[in-house]
């Protein structure tokens, strides 16, 4: 291997330092084993090196992937965190965009849950929370409970539809990274 296959390598691997050291060396494994190939093909080492690309663009690809498919079946909200920190660096529009739909997602389906609870609670006689359908027009106590589900609906569909948007724009990203990986493309 030449010295500067081996410091691509090298960079690649610094660049994977997120992700668990096994899945470090396999991705390393498998960039050395898509250059020895080509080059038994008859391909210069300097012609695969430029199909391969910055080793930065790799490395998020990898780690891309890593997230998406291979990382923690349990999807808890540390991972959704730490998918959407990831994503949130891939770009100045996914900055806005996952911030933006993450918040609307969480914040309106935990409002949802807020507003079918104050319902409930209502339905039963507690005076301290109020429910307005304009100003001076009050839910009569005994509709509380269709009231809150009217707009606890509503709320929790945008939340589901933003989810449901998050995801796909996060599933989208991840496929165009996985263009970027030696395996998905045509030689």
């Amino acid at each position: 291997m030449s010295p500067k296959t081996r410091a691509y390598l090298e960079k690649l691997y610094q660049l994977l330092e997120k992700m668990p050291e096994d899945e470090r060396l396999d991705a390393i494994r498998e960039i050395e084993s898509h250059i020895a190939e080509g080059m038994a093909g008859g391909q210069s080492e300097e012609a695969i090196l430029a199909r391969l690309g910055d080793p930065r663009v790799l490395a998020k690809a990898y780690r891309s992937e890593y997230i998406m498919e291979k990382g923690p079946a349990k999807r808890s909200f540390a991972n959704v965190l730490t998918m959407a920190g990831f994503y949130c660096t891939t770009g100045l529009l996914s900055v806005i965009v996952i911030p933006v739909l993450a918040t609307i997602a969480y914040g309106f389906g935990f409002c949802s849950v807020l507003i079918f609870i104050a319902g409930f609670i209502r339905t039963f006689g507690v005076t301290w929370i109020q429910m307005n359908l304009g100003p001076g027009i009050e839910v009569p106590t005994e509709w509380s409970m269709l009231y809150s589900t009217i707009v606890g609906g509503i709320v929790g569909g945008i939340a589901y539809v933003s989810w449901r948007g998050l995801r796909n724009y996060m599933n989208f990203l991840s496929a165009s990274y996985k263009k970027v990986l030696p395996g998905s493309r045509t030689a």
